[in-house]
């Protein structure tokens, strides 16, 4: 795979794909601020090999990986390391993408954008097709659990400019979608109300 450093922007309420080659880097920026990133990971060599947080959890025995930690397939393959962090965090890597039926329940709409649809039209915006979406990266994502065992729904804590790098261990296939959460979850906007862009940059 050819290696060609770019610079992709996502727009809110959207998503983006792009080719990753063994030993570029991936850099996450968050241009606003308060906006949470779902990455999407898959192996460009078998799309059937993906992202595993289980598997990932399993080897570094975290919840998620620590600088110098990677994340791992299904197949057990290191897919990404997790390089360096210039963002305050948290991440998360146990929410599904958000999807249409979540909103329709919340009284938004099943029209609402969201990252599961924005993932599937990402790929295909790629030429890929693919049956199922991998569990996400849901970077810059503040929701901790609790001592007593919930979820936390906190708003995003980045500012305009953090970023988070990591670098592919293999060939890779990358969806990055602004996540589409606009309206209260538990009271809180995770978000700050909109959905606003972010940089992934290819290096």
């Amino acid at each position: 795979m050819p290696h060609s450093p770019r610079s992709i922007v996502v727009p809110g309420y959207e998503g983006r794909a792009a080719r990753v080659p063994a030993g570029a880097t991936l850099t996450v920026t968050d241009l606003e601020g308060c906006q949470i990133g779902d990455l999407f990971v898959l192996s460009a060599d078998n799309l059937a090999e993906r992202l595993s947080p289980a598997v990932t959890r399993l080897v570094n025995f975290t919840p998620f990986p620590r600088v110098g930690e990677h994340f791992y397939s299904n197949r057990r393959r290191p897919l990404l390391l997790l390089e360096e962090d210039a963002s305050p965090g948290p991440h998360d890597m146990t929410f599904a993408p958000c999807d249409r039926e979540i909103y329709a329940e919340l009284g938004a709409g099943e029209e609402h954008p969201n990252c599961r649809d924005n993932f599937f039209k990402a790929m295909a915006a790629l030429g890929l097709s693919v049956d199922s979406h991998p569990d996400p990266i849901n970077v810059f994502q503040n929701t901790p659990i609790g001592a007593d065992g919930q979820y936390t729904i906190g708003m995003t804590l980045t500012r305009p400019g953090d970023w988070l790098r990591l670098r592919a261990a293999c060939d890779l296939v990358v969806v990055l979608t602004a996540c589409s959460v606009d309206i209260p979850f538990a009271g809180v906007q995770p978000n700050g109300g909109r959905s606003t862009p972010l940089r992934l940059d290819i290096g």
